[in-house]
């Protein structure tokens, strides 16, 4: 269970987060929404540690995030939370496969156990013939779904993915929503999404409206 209590974060003296609590069940499909400039990835990342909350607490299983030093913000990476971030960040002179396994390599984790995971993965994400491909050989749905292998490479218990439809089409919009869907209902992995996008946050099984720094259920 992923709890946020009391979360407050400013930026030049305007409040972004006006003590917001939250509590993500297991297993849930949460939907964060809001307006351009209303603090939904600044609320994400600080849920999973990237950013430190002005006051306030993050706790997943009981552990407080906010408090992590680095050693142990990068052990709960390679344990329990994945991150999709807007931007993707693949390395552009990494083929398919080498991104996927990168957080591998730099943790020095189990290359063998991380090959077999990677094949399982991308079988199940649709993108087995994109292990040797680069980056801008792929199209948006293809390289978004290289990022979410990536992010599900250590098998975490939550994946947080920031604007994951953002620069998609509607056919891609789908895909990679339906995929979501999948990891959610079929591997029981706890998904929480900021979007702009009306129609990805139904794929959500509970959407909140982030707004003047408050969080309001829709």
């Amino acid at each position: 269970m992923l709890k946020a209590v009391s979360l407050y974060k400013q930026y030049d003296r305007q409040p972004i987060l006006c003590d917001v609590s939250l509590t993500v069940a297991d297993g849930e499909f949460l939907s964060i929404m809001g307006e351009s400039g209303s603090g939904k990835s600044t609320f994400l990342n600080i849920l999973a540690g990237n950013l430190p909350p002005d006051r306030g607490q993050v706790l997943l299983d009981g552990v407080e995030i906010s408090a992590l030093g680095d050693a142990g913000l990068a052990k709960l990476r390679r344990t329990s939370l994945g991150f999709v971030y807007q931007s993707l960040n693949l390395i552009p002179t990494l083929n398919g496969a080498d991104n996927i396994l990168l957080p591998l390599y730099l943790d020095r984790g189990d290359l063998r156990e991380g090959r077999e995971r990677m094949q399982e993965l991308s079988a199940r994400l649709g993108i087995s013939h994109l292990l040797s491909s680069m980056p801008q050989n792929m199209s948006g749905g293809e390289r978004q779904r290289v990022a979410i292998a990536r992010a599900m490479i250590h098998t975490p218990s939550v994946l947080m993915l920031d604007e994951p439809t953002g620069s998609l089409d509607s056919h891609s919009t789908a895909e990679v929503m339906e995929l979501l869907r999948m990891l959610n209902r079929e591997n029981g992995v706890t998904v929480i999404q900021v979007t702009h996008s009306e129609r990805a946050a139904r794929y959500g099984t509970r959407i909140l409206e982030l707004s003047d720094g408050r969080v309001s259920e829709r």
